[in-house]
């Protein structure tokens, strides 16, 4: 059930080197989001075309970047996609499948309810999300 119906939500997803994973971070994505637009970053494993072969959710639009343009500009790509269409809020989701699109719903709120005009997810507050993040990403976390 969509616990927003007044509210058109979109994810973008920036897609590099997570082919093993994305397909199935989307079947995760509720009902509560109408667009999920894919952006292909040139991507050497090719994760739009894995999306594009394995998912058959109607919502999914794949859009590909002749060249690596990093996660930056692989999320601007999909936001201006996004603005062709009749979406009132966008998320963005990585494809690595370590942001729980179970979160949305909670995420979006204070937007739908005039309270901000942005909101971002912090999965340093809890203590038990950071166990779980690759080591990799906390050094990576930590040095930037």
């Amino acid at each position: 059930m969509n616990e927003f119906p007044s509210s058109r939500i979109a994810v973008v997803i920036p897609c590099y080197r997570v082919a093993n994973s994305v397909v199935s971070l989307i079947e995760k994505i509720g009902p509560e989001v109408s667009l999920i637009i894919a952006v292909d970053d040139a991507c050497p494993d090719q994760s739009g075309t894995v999306i594009q072969e394995q998912c058959r959710d109607s919502r999914v639009i794949v859009l590909h970047h002749a060249e690596n343009l990093g996660v930056g500009g692989a999320v601007m790509t999909g936001y201006k996609a996004a603005c062709n269409y009749s979406v009132d809020i966008v998320v963005k989701l990585d494809g690595d499948g370590q942001m729980d699109p179970a979160l949305i719903p909670s995420l979006v709120k204070p937007i739908i309810r005039g309270r901000a005009d942005y909101v971002k997810g912090n999965r340093f507050y809890r203590i038990s999300n950071v166990k779980a993040m690759p080591a990799v990403r906390l050094l990576g976390n930590a040095v930037s």
